[in-house]
């Protein structure tokens, strides 16, 4: 029996390391377990479970690994990781505890039970086990960046979580890490808490982006058949573009001659960069009510170059933050995200009159007014600027920057999404002989609400079909809507 274990086991383990979970839960089955009777047979197969996201499953088995060896630290450890994934977090702290109890000096258990503490809100006790953890190991990077950043998050001791940070920075030798760039990034953002003036700045665009943060239950966005295709009968994922890559050149420029300002805006085609720093990526889209209109057909809702042969896509806004949130958080991984990257909404567009320099926002001629004074007061702050971090400064107008047309455009009544993208991997692709940066968001099979076909569109009940077929129950379906304006 002890050679049938000791096989099992090595198998077992060999699939692990390949990923074939399955495969582990056939080798391991129950009724050879019961046989058995083995520890270690019911951990692996708890593991294989865990992986799988079937957390039911892995429970159990943790749990008659445990009910065979009642101080089997690593079956409590696991057990404690599940209870985190399905966010029964008493629990957790609960195994955590048996597992301190066995071993105080056990590898990465004050970490665990620190972020179960962080998420319950218990931050005292959190960064009390943040604390034991560098005592056990002094050199654990993960125990001092939870640390600064519960400190962090509760204004406690920000001296302290900035040295935990640039701490961790020290540890972390891959720079390519996500949490290396979030840990430099905050600490970045501690030196310019002490750049006064930069903070007034950095309150004004707060104010400014404030105003223009739209209130509506839908948005739309004009594209062509074969994106609609991608999208939702493909559920590919929607694509947005970073600022450098819009197709308008003067995209950004209204609002650095609105500043008067040294640093400029490089458009697709547009010009050199004298002070270069990363641009947030853009999602265009226009106000529910305009689903249907001429000048859209003419100029998004367009198949191969030909216009009004496209459509428009109206999708349910919050839902869609909603599932961008939800791509960026990982069961599995309950760390904490940046601070812009939590800034997914959407906002009105502003347009900027030359002659008067007023700012008009559609449909609020209160908020236009107040958005030009909070605007009028952000260029008199930025002449005066002459502290040293003008990098920052360069990233905090550019995260509004395109936010501002000239009142040319004021007829589309457009809507951005603004993200940082910091969290999303950068794709490429080529357009012209140059590359073109984008970042994929989530599927929006499930948040559109209606989709409007352009007046040139012919084929619409096979269009119909396929929609029905692709969501399976009508109920569920899109209202579809044809436009049947006079389009010439």
């Amino acid at each position: 029996m002890e050679e049938n274990t000791s096989f099992l086991q090595e198998e077992a383990d060999a699939l692990i390391s390949q990923g074939k979970f399955d495969d582990v839960i056939t080798l391991l089955n129950d009724e050879e377990l019961e046989v058995l009777n083995n520890a270690e047979l019911y951990l692996l197969k708890g593991n294989a479970w865990y992986n799988k996201s079937v957390y039911n499953n892995a429970i159990v088995n943790y749990t008659k690994a445990i009910k065979i060896n009642p101080r089997y630290e690593l079956a409590f450890y696991n057990r404690g990781q599940v209870w985190i994934a399905i966010k029964k977090y008493a629990e957790a702290i609960k195994d955590f505890d048996k597992v301190i109890e066995f071993n105080p000096n056990y590898t990465n258990i004050y970490v665990s039970r620190a972020s179960a503490w962080k998420i319950m809100e218990v931050y005292d006790k959190a960064i009390i086990d943040y604390t034991k953890a560098i005592e056990v190991d002094p050199n654990d990077p993960n125990a001092y960046y939870y640390r600064g950043l519960t400190k962090k998050e509760n204004n406690i001791d920000m001296k302290g979580s900035k040295e935990d940070f640039e701490k961790y920075l020290k540890l972390i030798t891959d720079e390519s890490d996500i949490g290396y760039k979030y840990a430099k990034f905050y600490v970045k953002r501690f030196d310019e808490i002490n750049d006064k003036k930069l903070s007034v700045i950095v309150d004004l665009i707060s104010k400014i982006k404030e105003i223009l943060l739209l209130d509506e239950e839908c948005i739309t966005h004009y594209t062509s058949l074969s994106v609609l295709k991608s999208l939702l009968l493909d559920c590919s994922k929607f694509r947005i573009s970073e600022g450098n890559f819009l197709n308008d050149s003067s995209e950004g420029l209204e609002f650095y001659k609105f500043l008067n300002n040294n640093t400029t805006v490089k458009g697709y085609n547009g010009s050199f960069v004298e002070s270069y720093s990363p641009k947030p990526f853009i999602g265009s889209f226009v106000a529910k009510d305009k689903y249907d209109d001429l000048n859209m057909w003419r100029l998004y809702g367009k198949e191969l170059g030909e216009e009004a042969k496209g459509c428009a896509i109206t999708l349910r806004m919050e839902k869609f933050k909603e599932d961008i949130k939800n791509v960026l958080s990982n069961e599995k991984n309950i760390e904490a995200r940046l601070d812009d990257e939590s800034d997914i909404n959407f906002y009105q567009i502003a347009y900027l009159t030359q002659e008067s320099n007023i700012f008009y926002i559609p449909n609020s001629d209160k908020k236009s007014q107040k958005l030009t004074n909070l605007m009028t007061k952000l260029r008199e702050k930025v002449k005066l600027y002459k502290g040293n971090n003008t990098t920052s400064l360069d990233e905090y107008l550019n995260s509004i920057a395109f936010l501002f047309k000239s009142d040319n455009y004021k007829n589309e009544n457009e809507v951005r999404l603004v993200l940082k993208g910091i969290e999303f991997e950068k794709e490429y692709n080529m357009i012209e002989n140059s590359p073109k940066v984008y970042i994929e968001l989530v599927c929006i099979k499930n948040v559109v609400s209606q989709i409007t076909f352009g007046p040139k569109v012919d084929k619409l009940s096979e269009w119909k079909t396929a929609f029905y077929y692709r969501y399976c129950h009508e109920e569920e379906m899109p209202k579809i809507e044809i436009s049947h304006l006079p389009y010439r």
